[in-house]
């Protein structure tokens, strides 16, 4: 009975341990990736958390800049709306002084208009005649003084397109031109042509008025007189581009260029002259 016992105990035995490794191998082999799955789970929801938490950061930090930059745009527009409302201010302001200017030198504009009628070189030849000075007495009461004529645009260049400016720079050099060859003939200076010659004022009226050359080279700087009104209409014509927002192009920036260049040349050419006479009268002395 005993020998029974122990043939089945050691067939259970046999049986029985292998099953239960089997048995707690898979157990041990759920376990373990329950618990591995569980704490992958934790962590995936910690990382989930996270993101979330670095998302909604990120949003708020975004919204945050958006904020900041829309309030910075805006307050750059507005500045530069303010700015261009100033300078809209400035260049209306400067484009009324710019008229009342010439309006201003109506007085030298009516002064030349009277030399246009006269002959400069025959009188030049007489200056030193003492009945010519009397008639050029005469005729000087009625100069402007040029002391007194008003310069209410001297200081809007900035705010004037190059091209409006130089038709006006130039209306008022070939004014004052006039105006100094006269009062050279007050001097009785010899040959007053030399000291105050018409090269310097052709250079700037052919560059503002380049179609009207063969004219400027035919007559004497009195009868420049006639092309003033040409002048002044091409200045208020491009004072009104101003008024109605109207860039200047490339064509305007050229012929700009160009007049200021005549004027900046003829006043070298005076200031030159100007020295040499002051250096020849040291000599003759």
């Amino acid at each position: 009975m005993n020998a029974f016992w122990l043939s089945i105990l050691s067939i259970c035995i046999s049986v029985g341990v292998p099953v239960a490794i089997f048995v707690a191998r898979n157990w041990l082999v759920a376990w373990i990736s329950h618990s591995v799955q569980h704490h992958f789970n934790v962590e995936i929801e910690e990382l989930r958390t996270r993101l979330r938490k670095n998302e909604e950061r990120f949003k708020s930090d975004l919204r945050d800049k958006e904020a900041e930059i829309s309030t910075l745009r805006n307050s750059v527009l507005s500045g530069s709306a303010s700015r261009q409302a100033l300078l809209d201010k400035k260049r209306f302001e400067a484009v009324e002084k710019v008229w009342a200017n010439v309006n201003d030198l109506g007085q030298l504009k009516m002064f030349a208009s009277w030399m246009a009628v006269l002959n400069y070189k025959a009188i030049a030849r007489k200056t030193s005649d003492p009945r010519m000075q009397q008639v050029l007495e005469t005729i000087g009461s009625g100069a402007p003084d040029i002391g007194q004529l008003k310069s209410v645009a001297r200081d809007e260049r900035p705010f004037l397109p190059d091209l409006a400016w130089a038709y006006f720079t130039a209306y008022r050099t070939i004014l004052y031109g006039i105006h100094g060859r006269f009062m050279l003939l007050r001097t009785g200076v010899e040959n007053p042509e030399e000291v105050w010659s018409k090269e310097e004022m052709q250079k700037i009226l052919k560059a503002a008025l380049p179609h009207q050359h063969k004219f400027i080279d035919e007559h004497e700087p009195e009868q420049y007189h006639y092309l003033l009104e040409e002048v002044e209409s091409s200045l208020l014509i491009e004072l009104r581009k101003i008024l109605q927002g109207e860039e200047a192009d490339q064509a305007a920036a050229m012929r700009a260029k160009q007049i200021t260049d005549a004027i900046k040349s003829a006043d070298k050419e005076r200031a030159e002259r100007a020295v040499a006479d002051v250096k020849g009268g040291d000599l003759a002395h």
